[in-house]
């Protein structure tokens, strides 16, 4: 089912480890792969002196806009869940440059409207000093979807997704073309580079393989670094998916949709075409936040 893992640093190697966290957190931890015992983020016995209700908290403007087309979809060599290729015409969209930050996170929690993400798992980047510009994970479907909504926003459609990591529908097998995965385009596991985030073992800052590993457009991390919460309810194949760009929420199951890999996972699941699924209560270190909206 769910995902690997995550990492962290920026575009040169972090010092390591970060500042934030003791010596005891850079060892091997079980929680770094697949755990669905992991519960939801919100945790009501965490406290912070800033995330009292601040109406006024805002968050800069970081929309990307996409000019709509018609793509195809899914990969004949990929998994059978990836199939079958097909047709999506996608409007017009907006998408969220980099995945959600931390500091950006921070903000809907000043302004009442979300909860506090997961931070028992010293992988969980929330409440670590220094770690505001990196993408905040440890959150649920649910917190997920209200962080996009405080911003006037939704989670993206699994096609929106796909069309915009594809550089705007391209054939391509990654966000930056064909070129093999590597840490110098993604925040990913690679044995030439120390394994687990290049290295680190956790995800890094936002954007930091940039701009060599983003999309035609300047979207960031669309491969790597944590796995996104999409709108969709998981479907085992492409049969009777919607071909007009909207999110497929009849039938499936309760799971939902996650792309664009983590930086616990080698080149294979960066692939554009790759999907994953996870209980929407599951909040771990390897998901994050990368919201959308229609203009």
């Amino acid at each position: 089912m769910l995902l690997a893992t995550w990492l962290a640093g920026p575009a040169c190697m972090p010092d390591w480890p970060p500042p934030g966290l003791d010596d005891d957190a850079t060892g091997d931890d079980d929680a770094t792969g697949d755990d669905d015992d992991t519960t939801a983020g919100d945790d009501d016995s965490a406290t912070d002196d800033d995330t009292g209700d601040d109406d006024t908290a805002t968050v800069p403007e970081d929309w990307v806009l996409l000019t709509g087309a018609t793509f195809d979809m899914g990969s004949d060599d990929g998994l059978d869940h990836e199939q079958p290729v097909h047709p999506v015409t996608v409007p017009d969209f907006e998408i969220w440059r980099t995945e959600v930050t931390v500091e950006q996170y921070q903000a809907c929690i000043t302004a009442g409207a979300c909860s506090e993400p997961g931070h028992d798992d010293v992988y969980c980047n929330w409440n670590l000093v220094g770690f505001e510009l990196y993408p905040v994970n440890c959150m649920d479907w649910d917190q997920a979807f209200a962080f996009c909504e405080w911003l006037g926003a939704r989670l993206p459609s699994e096609a929106e997704w796909e069309y915009a990591a594809r550089s705007g529908g391209q054939d391509i097998d990654y966000p930056w073309g064909n070129d093999p995965a590597d840490c110098d385009l993604a925040v990913m596991d690679d044995p030439d580079e120390g394994g687990n985030g290049c290295g680190t073992g956790r995800t890094w800052t936002v954007c930091s393989p940039s701009p060599a590993g983003d999309t035609d457009q300047g979207l960031c991390d669309m491969a790597g670094n944590v796995w996104e919460w999409l709108q969709d309810h998981y479907h085992d194949s492409y049969e009777g998916a919607p071909a007009d760009g909207t999110a497929w929420e009849i039938g499936g199951d309760v799971t939902r949709i996650t792309r664009g890999a983590s930086s616990g996972n080698e080149a294979p699941k960066l692939i554009v075409t790759f999907r994953d699924f996870a209980d929407p209560a599951v909040a771990i270190a390897g998901l994050g936040i990368r919201c959308g909206r229609t203009p």
